[in-house]
């Protein structure tokens, strides 16, 4: 077997184990190494690249002893139909340099082989000439690649480069609204994200200007920013996003190292695209090249998604603003960023509208999943009343949601906040038909003071569960949250602590074979899991996301 940059040779006598066997079957079993894959050995048949005995043969042929096998697989035909579907766009093309279209997902190493194949001078024997990318664009981007033709060009040009003699602007997206085109006020180092990756970056070494381009609302980001960034060169596309994610509030919209991924958008690449390119021409140095195209069809698709779901939640918002009857004049403390459900005071639950205020957690959809478990759990329970505890219950809306939902249910609502206990009250009296004595009764204490000994049935608990070191770091995720009371969403032990400590106090509380009800973050089911695991796991319900979300525990007997 012999091979040279472009052909691979075989020739090989059959031997007797092989007699009958079908040609294309001994050659991917014994010699893959030479004809590649079932398809590349394919087409090496159809171009009678594959002879036995000096004769071209089909693919079934069937071998005989002492047959003689002979392949002259040809890899550079192979290569060329490989290069030929790859997409080049050439932006401009002279004898002396190109300037093509790199699309994002397109390896960088590959592509530039396809630029050799579409673009490379040829010598008198019809010989690709070697040539030279003068910059490098990351798989996961889109953008301009100036090629140059010959050495003597390769230098030129490179000297441009490497002098930050060419201009190059790049159309990115990023996180938030860029209130400034000031580089000392955009970016400024943040003590908290220093590391070593930081080291050595310097937004003037980096960028050159900045234009605002548009400014998008968007319900994940608050605002998605379109700029478009003059860059010094040569420069790293790490570098660049780097500035974005450590030196300000606004990371470039991607799944690549240093940005942030927009939730709504499943694309794996990276909003960023080389469009222009300017510099003096080569040979002609009187003439000025300028190369421009336009943004990527995806950016303009994720800003108009963005905008379009954004006003339909303004307009669903608005209709819940009219009904309520805030003045319109409310609608600018919206606008800067306050939560709708204090706006209105109100938030539906369970098809009951609760009373709430800045002392409660925002009652979340996701946590219906604890009332449906524990109407479930209490079909199982043969007794004329159920005693139900809501640990932490804010406004109340767990535990008026089961007891509404539960005729022959009582129950008692814990929370350390005065305040919230207030409002909890006030729903109860409002949601609950109350018959000669409360069904609901309320009180101060502390999760880790529970002493009522094998007095309820069920236990229901939305425990706070929100990492703070984790959530920090969306900095729209803590605008939202900084409106809520703190002790009702973060806890210690990576958001772990709360469950913990019931874990030790709910034995005592719970009846035998009552029932513990937990709602867990994402991602968290199993941990929490393990922490319960003295107890019996019986379900598991899951939120409208898909996100496993409330656990379903019963205590173990005692054999």
């Amino acid at each position: 077997m012999e091979s040279n940059s472009s052909i691979n040779y075989l020739k090989v006598t059959v031997p007797e184990s092989a007699q009958d066997t079908r040609i294309r079957k001994y050659l991917l079993k014994h010699y893959r190494s030479v004809v590649r894959s079932k398809e590349s050995v394919h087409r090496a048949f159809e171009r009678h690249e594959i002879t036995v005995n000096g004769c071209p043969v089909e693919e079934t042929r069937r071998l005989q002893k002492g047959d003689i096998v002979e392949v002259k697989y040809d890899k550079s035909i192979e290569e060329a139909n490989k290069m030929k579907i790859i997409p080049i766009r050439v932006c401009y093309e002279d004898e002396h340099f190109a300037v093509v279209w790199k699309p994002s997902g397109q390896n960088f190493g590959l592509f530039e082989r396809a630029i050799h194949f579409n673009t490379a001078l040829k010598d008198l024997e019809g010989n690709r000439q070697k040539v030279w990318c003068i910059n490098e664009i990351q798989k996961a981007a889109s953008g301009l690649i100036i090629v140059a033709k010959t050495e003597a060009i390769r230098n030129i040009l490179l000297n441009q480069y490497n002098n930050n003699q060419i201009q190059t602007t790049m159309r990115i997206l990023c996180h938030g609204y860029v209130p400034t085109t000031v580089m000392s006020e955009l970016f400024k180092p943040d003590p908290n994200k220093q590391t070593e990756k930081t080291e050595g970056i310097t937004p003037d070494q980096i960028l050159k200007r900045i234009h605002i381009v548009s400014q998008t609302p968007s319900n994940n980001a608050q605002y998605i920013s379109k700029l478009d960034v003059e860059l010094c060169t040569p420069i790293l596309s790490s570098q660049l996003r780097k500035l974005f994610y450590f030196y300000s509030d606004h990371p470039i919209i991607g799944n690549s190292t240093f940005t942030r991924p927009l939730k709504t958008n499943r694309d794996k690449g990276l909003c960023a695209a080389l469009i222009a390119v300017a510099f003096n021409h080569p040979v002609d140095l009187n003439k000025r090249i300028v190369v421009e195209q336009q943004e990527p069809t995806k950016f303009g698709v994720i800003c108009e998604r963005e905008a379009r779901s954004h006003q339909n939640k303004l307009d669903r918002e608005a209709e819940e603003i009219q009904k309520s009857g805030l003045l319109s004049l409310d609608l600018e403390q919206r606008k800067k960023g306050q939560l709708l459900a204090y706006m209105l005071g109100q938030k539906e639950f369970c098809g009951l509208v609760y009373k709430i205020t800045n002392d409660c957690l925002i009652p979340r959809t996701s946590s219906e999943t604890l009332v449906q478990a524990a109407v479930a759990a209490a079909k199982s329970i043969n007794s004329e009343s159920i005693h139900v505890i809501d640990v932490g219950t804010g406004c109340g809306n767990l535990l008026i949601s089961i007891l509404d939902q539960i005729p022959r249910a009582m129950g008692v609502g814990v929370d350390i906040s005065d305040a919230a206990l207030s409002v909890a009250k006030e729903n109860a009296s409002r949601l609950l038909s109350e018959q000669r004595q409360p069904r609901a009764t309320w009180r101060i204490q502390d999760m880790t003071s529970l002493n009522d000994q094998n007095a309820y049935d069920i236990l229901v608990c939305n425990p706070p569960y929100l990492d703070f070191d984790k959530a920090k770091k969306s900095k729209e995720q803590m605008m939202a949250l900084q409106q809520e009371p703190t002790e009702a969403l973060f806890a210690n032990d990576h958001g772990y602590q709360w469950y913990h400590v019931l874990s030790k106090v709910a034995p005592s509380v719970v009846k035998d074979h009552g029932y513990v009800i937990l709602e867990c973050g994402k991602g968290m089911m199993e941990k929490v899991s393990a922490i319960w695991s003295d107890w019996q796991q019986i379900a598991v319900y899951k939120d409208a996301q898909g996100w496993d979300r409330c656990l379903v525990l019963q205590m173990r007997q005692v054999a």
